[in-house]
Formats: C-alpha cells, sequence, structure tokens
C-alpha cells in the first residue's frame, strides 16, 4: 500500500510538472517565425489571451495590495508587504492572517502607516514601537507647525521632548 501511494504522488508531481510547462511550450510556439504565417487566426487569438492574462495579472497585483480583498480570502499577509486601505498605504509589521476586526488603522502591532511619498511634511504619528520611531533629518508637521527630528529612535513629539526636534520657520 505505501508503494502505491508514493507512485500515486509521483504521478501527481510528474502530471504537475507537466501542467506547469504548457505555457513554456505554447510561448515557445507562438513565437516560431513560421508559426504566425501558417496559423494566423490561432496566432492572433494566443496575442489577444495573452493580452487579457497579463492585463489580469496587473489587475491582480492590484488586488493583492488591497487589505479588504486579502481580509476576504483570509488571506497570509508577510512582513515587508503594502497594503492600501480607507485611502492610506500600510506596512505589515507582523506577519499574520488579514482578518476583520484587524484593520490597519485600529492594530498598530500588525500595520505601520507609511506616509504619502509625495508629501514632503507628514502629519506626526505616535510610534508603536522600535520598529516606527522617526530617525535623524525626518521631518513632520506637529500641530500646524513644522519640525525636523535631530536625534534617532525619536518617539517623543515635539511638546513631550522639545530637545529632539527643530521647528522650522
Amino acid at each position: 500500500m505505501e508503494r502505491l501511494n508514493e507512485q500515486y504522488s509521483r504521478i501527481l508531481s510528474l502530471r504537475s510538472k507537466a501542467y506547469d510547462l504548457i505555457p513554456a511550450v505554447v510561448e515557445y510556439i507562438a513565437g516560431l517565425s513560421g508559426f504566425k504565417k501558417e496559423y494566423p487566426e490561432l496566432a492572433a487569438e494566443y496575442a489577444e489571451e495573452k493580452a487579457e492574462m497579463e492585463a489580469a495579472e496587473e489587475g491582480m497585483a492590484e488586488i493583492k495590495s488591497n487589505w479588504v480583498a486579502r481580509a476576504l480570502e483570509n488571506d497570509w499577509v508577510a512582513v515587508g508587504e503594502e497594503l492600501a486601505y480607507n485611502d492610506a498605504v500600510y506596512e505589515v509589521i507582523q506577519a499574520h492572517r488579514a482578518q476583520f476586526g484587524w484593520e490597519p488603522d485600529i492594530t498598530p502591532a500588525l500595520f505601520k502607516r507609511k506616509a504619502d511619498p509625495g508629501e514632503e511634511w507628514p502629519e506626526w504619528v505616535r510610534p508603536t514601537g522600535a520598529h516606527d520611531c522617526y530617525h535623524k533629518g525626518d521631518k513632520v508637521t506637529f500641530d500646524g507647525e513644522h519640525y525636523v527630528s535631530l536625534i534617532d529612535n525619536n518617539s517623543w513629539s515635539p511638546t513631550e521632548y522639545p530637545a529632539g526636534w527643530e521647528k522650522q520657520a
């Protein structure tokens, strides 16, 4: 019985590998110079399907970066992934399964809100740990004023530790 299970597993593995090769074989055949001349309808159909697949893959990348879509699938999210949620981008700081109740804006142990890269003076946000403290040279807006951090690992606001910040004119 064990031998049959091993053979069955091997057959499934080979079958899987064969299915994985099909796209490469099709791509090779479609690239042959004579293929397009001899089978123009098939070549055109292949080109159209390939374009649709590429567009779907781009769409999938966008969905994968959407937190709600990942939570609906109860999908694993890895450290360093960036996910969009409520018009903001969050970085995953602890791997976990995305699920409702652990939304990025209410679970600072799992997510860190990323500043908009186009925003020179993002709003100051209290760091939740060493992973998201401000560093020397970081710019923030606090109570409507602009500040630059003078120290690394700065977890204090400009009012809590004024020596850690330089107010900008």
